[in-house]
């Protein structure tokens, strides 16, 4: 994971808008210093990206060809996001009572890159074993993330001239997904190449571990080069008062009144209809249609293509339409995605609808995260990001819960308006869908866009609708 009255709220009161950036903090950054931070933020993304295509967005494909059951397969999907979003909000508050975030960033990063040896280590063990080794790096993996994500979203949103936000988050969004692509399309082709050759492996392993293996061991690395761009990155004065602190029940109080709150629910909401869908997409393609890992990266590259060449598109029209248009686009197109995948489970029809995906997914995506900055006041970033993540992790869980459920107990075959049901994934798309459009029709329209504006800030009676 924005100054004129210091007691604004974390999000403004219904009616009420959000104060503009402040720009009057002495001990800011010179240009130079912004340009050559900004740039080292992109190799650190670049690094990140190849740490994820070539081994996070495998963790699952691994469980699957491991022949791990669809329970194993939503928990270790789940459970170290709500176990990292906790560590969050903890994060914020310590984030409260320090001076500098660079610590709060760099050693989280560090121990993140080291969470990739059990993993490694994992790879030797039996299956049952295996799993249980990489749960727990999984959720140290997340954790570690989630700690250091609040004080990077303050970071780099002190460095980001407001004007240049939708821009700036394009462009390294676009380039990142280059890197994401790329290796996860490698990582793809080279698990394939592994698996075809039975003769091929090291230290005792069958080809696709030592593959595996590989791609694990890469992963440790490309984070460890992340760590050192992001220690070329300079961070600007951090300061805070004692008004800008509210506790997470005091987030729950007046969310239903915020803006910020409401969009807050709204994301929980849509995120927990992703989760019943994203995570056994690779069971589908790989245990059910039963289509070689190279395929499973064809698939997952062009959706990864369409969603970081639409970020840079969506980048630039929300500096001028504002997130909120391109946040209703986005998440009114993941709702509409699971009814396509309906229409036909030929493996060229999926991988054009993942690539309407990646394009509604990338919309949906960037103007979430820029809403946060757009609604949010900076010393509230931190705490107003973690509780972000808090609610959006958890609902993805529930969303995976019940994604695994209706596998396991859907009773198919079965006729549901006029409709002919033959597979459990087909409910799985009816529920995803549902959960996806509910939250467009019910909560949507309950906050407003404050980017175009730019108001000052003021507070309104508590009995304004």
């Amino acid at each position: 994971m924005s100054e004129t009255d210091t007691r604004c709220q974390p999000a403004a009161s219904a009616g009420g808008v959000v104060p503009a950036d402040r720009n009057d903090v002495p001990g800011q950054p010179t240009p130079e210093q912004v340009d050559a931070s900004l740039r080292a933020s992109i190799k650190d993304g670049l690094a990140w990206s190849v740490m994820v295509g070539c081994a996070e967005r495998y963790v699952g494909p691994f469980l699957v060809l491991g022949e791990s059951g669809l329970l194993r397969l939503a928990a270790i999907s789940g459970l170290p996001g709500v176990a990292g979003a906790l560590v969050q909000c903890w994060a914020a508050r310590a984030l409260d009572r320090a001076r500098q975030r660079r610590p709060h960033v760099l050693w989280p990063v560090l121990l993140q890159a080291l969470t990739w040896l059990p993993f490694c280590y994992a790879v030797f063990q039996p299956v049952a074993t295996g799993y249980w080794v990489m749960l727990a790096a999984f959720v140290l993996y997340v954790a570690f993330a989630n700690f250091c994500a609040p004080a990077w979203t303050s970071w780099i949103g002190d460095l980001v001239p407001p004007e240049r936000r939708g821009r700036y988050f394009g462009l390294r969004s676009a380039l990142m997904g280059v890197g994401l692509v790329a290796s996860n399309l490698a990582a793809g082709a080279w698990i394939t190449w592994a698996r075809e050759r039975p003769t091929f492996g090291w230290l005792g392993l069958s080809g696709q571990n030592t593959a595996f293996l590989t791609l694990f061991a890469v992963a440790c690395a490309a984070r460890l080069m992340s760590l050192w761009y992001l220690t070329r990155m300079h961070e600007p004065p951090y300061r805070r008062a004692a008004s800008d602190h509210f506790t997470l029940m005091d987030f729950i109080r007046r969310a239903p009144r915020a803006h910020f709150g409401r969009f807050v629910f709204y994301c929980t909401w849509l995120n927990a209809g992703i989760g019943a869908f994203a995570p056994f997409l690779a069971w589908y393609i790989l245990g059910e249609l039963r289509y070689s890992p190279l395929v499973f990266a064809w698939i997952g590259t062009a959706n990864l293509s369409a969603c970081y060449l639409a970020t840079y598109v969506w980048g630039r029209l929300l500096d001028r339409l504002g997130s909120k248009r391109i946040l209703a686009i986005g998440g009114i197109g993941l709702a509409v995605m699971p009814v396509l995948l309906l229409l036909s489970d030929h493996i060229a029809w999926l991988a054009v609808v993942q690539v309407f995906d990646g394009i509604v997914t990338a919309a949906f995506g960037l103007a979430a995260f820029n809403y946060i900055f757009d609604v949010v006041t900076p010393p509230k970033r931190a705490r107003c990001a973690a509780y972000y993540a808090l609610f959006v992790s958890t609902g993805l869980a529930l969303g995976m819960f019940v994604g695994a459920a209706t596998l396991l107990w859907a009773p198919v075959p079965l006729t549901l308006a006029g409709w002919s049901l033959s597979h459990p994934f087909e409910m799985l798309l009816i529920v995803s869908a549902v959960l996806r459009l509910l939250p467009n029709l019910l909560l949507l329209g309950t906050f407003q866009e404050f980017r175009l504006s730019r108001p000052v800030f003021f507070e309104e009676p508590a009995s304004t609708p």
